[in-house]
């Protein structure tokens, strides 16, 4: 006997176990073969799994085969059908999502039922439609948010041509936690240094006064985001999937012949936009959410469609706002539209990282579209099909390490 989503429940299937109705009433019996109606009626009581018999482990496998394929493809909607890079993606995904629901042995895949949201119902949007936007969401935002005196000293030293490993150590030094966190990121599998990197100045002097001041702002933003509705995004969740982004964008970006610790802090951050929308904006978020879910779409095209613009440029704004380098929030601020951006190569490896991020998570249940990107600049990125495979490949243990350093 086998636990299966109603959603993924095929004609012919037979019931293993009573399904309850109203009143402790049988609404299925045990030995029933399921017809259309059986499930449709299923899905209209709001039954959300139920127990069928297992035809052998053969064709229980073939049978997993078929609800990981209707239960993955979606994801891809948005991506080149024709792309030999996310085709590949697509298969790792699917091997990677039939491998972990085997292993647990309960075969069951995320079904739309498992997304609720009530906790934030409480909470009041800071402005309705049309009469506010984004400039209104981050000067809020702005008035409310304490933002450390580190981060502003970090800037000037990132702004200033003479800026030494000193200065950087001087002001890291201020925050224990900061350091710490610096420290154990150098030292991650992500860098692979072949010594021990002891001290801030050992950083500056390997990774240089921008790479290690980049890193700290992408470090000390994380924690500037409380009261966000549990029930609409998990923060941790949140977070693992950025730190996911910023370790591909970082790898990426050094098989493009770029410095990557730039490249790290924009994958972090590149979604801090989405943040503060669920922060101030929560009923309306809500609507995106159940927008993008009901029509298969990226979240972007959602928020577009509910909001009228996206995080992206948001997240762009606040970045400013902050004070925070050019490039930076400009390569935030196009990770999901390379072409608009004055850096089209190094935004298309931002939205690349967020591709495969977001593909990386759906084998543990991560319910977004991959949002794609322009074939013209995935090409433009000249990387190869197989380097791209091995990246995904090789993130699971990266990813588990950082994320258990930074969150």
């Amino acid at each position: 006997m086998k636990k299966v989503c109603t959603e993924h429940l095929q004609p012919g299937m037979e019931i293993g176990k009573d399904v309850p109705g109203v009143d402790d009433s049988v609404f299925i019996p045990k030995g029933t073969l399921l017809s259309v109606g059986h499930i449709q009626g299923l899905i209209d009581l709001g039954i959300s799994w139920v127990r069928v018999i297992s035809q052998g482990e053969q064709e229980d496998l073939e049978d997993l085969a078929r609800r990981c394929q209707e239960h993955v493809r979606p994801y891809f909607n948005y991506v080149d059908p024709d792309s030999p890079v996310f085709n590949s993606l697509y298969r790792e995904v699917l091997e990677s999502t039939m491998s972990r629901l085997v292993q647990a042995g309960d075969w069951v895949l995320p079904c739309g039922h498992e997304f609720r949201a009530t906790e934030h119902q409480g909470m009041r949007d800071l402005f309705f439609k049309e009469e506010g936007g984004p400039e209104d969401i981050v000067s809020h935002e702005m008035e409310l948010i304490s933002v450390p005196d580190t981060y502003f000293r970090l800037q000037e030293i990132l702004k200033s041509p003479d800026s030494s490993a000193r200065h950087v150590a001087d002001v890291v030094r201020l925050d224990v936690n900061l350091t710490a966190k610096l420290l154990r990121l150098v030292n991650s599998p992500i860098y692979a240094f072949p010594s021990q990197v002891d001290s801030i100045e050992r950083a500056v002097a390997i990774i240089g006064v921008e790479g290690v001041s980049s890193l700290a702002l992408g470090i000390i933003a994380m924690p500037m985001f409380k009261d966000i509705p549990s029930d609409l995004m998990d923060v941790s969740t949140f977070w693992r999937h950025s730190i996911s982004c910023a370790i591909f964008s970082k790898e990426l970006a050094r098989l493009c012949g770029f410095e990557g610790e730039q490249f790290f802090t924009a994958g972090l951050l590149h979604d801090v936009g989405r943040l503060l929308l669920l922060k101030n904006l929560p009923q309306a978020y809500l609507q995106v959410l159940l927008h993008a879910r009901g029509n298969t779409l990226p979240l972007p095209e959602a928020e577009e469609v509910i909001l009228g613009f996206n995080h992206a440029g948001l997240g762009e704004k606040l970045l400013r706002a902050w004070g925070c380098p050019d490039r930076l929030a400009s390569l935030v601020g196009n990770h999901h539209q390379a072409k608009g951006s004055d850096l089209p190569r190094q935004a298309a490896i931002i939205q690349l990282a967020d591709n495969m991020a977001v593909a990386f998570a759906i084998a543990g249940g991560w319910s977004y579209v991959l949002p794609g990107m322009e074939d013209d600049f995935w090409q433009e990125l000249k990387l190869g099909t197989n380097q791209v495979v091995d990246l995904f490949q090789k993130h699971g243990e990266a990813l588990r390490q950082v994320s258990h350093m930074l969150i």
